[in-house]
């Protein structure tokens, strides 16, 4: 099951964003949104943000270690 799809890489080494016309499938209902990537804490967390038009929901996922 693909989750991610067509995200890209734009900003520095340390300050990166993942952006583009990305997409991430919610497989819990099947439903597809629009989402940026941001890494938090020195890459420690991810924060993911899903949107569909003006709304969006964050979530942030943890590395393991």
């Amino acid at each position: 099951m693909e989750i991610l799809r067509n995200l890209t890489r734009e900003g520095k080494d340390s300050e990166y964003l993942w952006v583009g016309k990305g997409t991430i499938l919610d497989p819990q209902n099947g439903k597809v949104y629009e989402v940026k990537m941001v890494p938090v804490e020195c890459g420690k967390r991810l924060r993911v943000r899903g949107y569909i038009g003006p709304f969006y929901r964050t979530q942030f996922l943890d590395r393991v270690e």
